[in-house]
Order: structure tokens, then C-alpha cells, then sequence
């Protein structure tokens, strides 16, 4: 056995929680982005109650809207307060989110035009 082996610790420092810890609490919060937003839709009548696949399809959009916003905001070095708060906003829309994100980048970045396209 290595003798190295026998001196780590079972669990990981302290350290490396306090960068795990901020990840756990975004996807909860992504998850309940998603939940919130299946019960307004659902009061709104714009899905079903019980129907499982809207359930899970509405919880994974919001999981991917919440976490595209968590990288955003890290990567702009917004406080973490700050960084839930949008998450849960952009966990919250779903892909309302993605929509606003997509039209945000073809302004900034425009795909150049393909001169044998008749219909641009």
C-alpha cells in the first residue's frame, strides 16, 4: 500500500468544500426554479397537473437557463448573494431565458450571410 494513502484524510478539506458548497446550492436553486415555474404554469392552466414529462422537461430547461446564468454571473465575478438571486430568476424563466440569451448573442454576434440564400 502507498504510505502516502494512509496520511489523506477521508473527506476533502475544508477548502475544497467552500467551492463545492456555492455549486450545490445553484442547482437546488435551478431545481427550484423549475418547480415554481411548472406550478404557475399549471395554475395558468398551460399544463397539465400530473403530467409527469412536462414536470421533468420544465425542471431540466430551468436546470440548464439556471446554470447557463451561474456561469455568467462567475464569470463576470458578481458576489455569490447576487449570483443566486439571478439563478433562480433565469432558473425561474426556463427557456424564456434561453430565448432573451440566443437574441442577445445573434445582435452582438451575427451570423454572416450566405450569398446564395434567397431568403435573407
Amino acid at each position: 500500500m502507498d504510505p502516502q494513502m494512509l496520511d489523506k484524510p477521508p473527506h476533502p478539506p475544508a477548502n475544497e468544500w467552500t467551492e463545492v458548497l456555492p455549486w450545490i446550492w445553484l442547482v437546488l436553486i435551478t431545481l427550484l426554479g423549475g418547480v415554481a415555474s411548472f406550478v404557475r404554469k399549471m395554475r395558468e392552466s398551460h399544463v397539465r397537473a400530473w403530467n409527469f414529462t412536462e414536470f421533468v422537461g420544465e425542471i431540466v430547461i430551468s436546470g440548464l437557463a439556471g446554470l447557463i446564468t451561474a456561469n455568467l454571473c462567475m464569470w463576470q465575478n458578481f458576489p455569490m448573494p447576487l449570483t443566486f438571486a439571478l439563478t433562480g430568476i433565469g432558473a425561474h424563466m426556463g427557456s424564456r431565458a434561453l430565448f432573451r440569451a440566443e437574441a442577445l448573442f445573434e445582435t452582438k454576434f451575427p451570423a454572416p450571410k450566405d450569398p446564395t440564400d434567397e431568403t435573407r
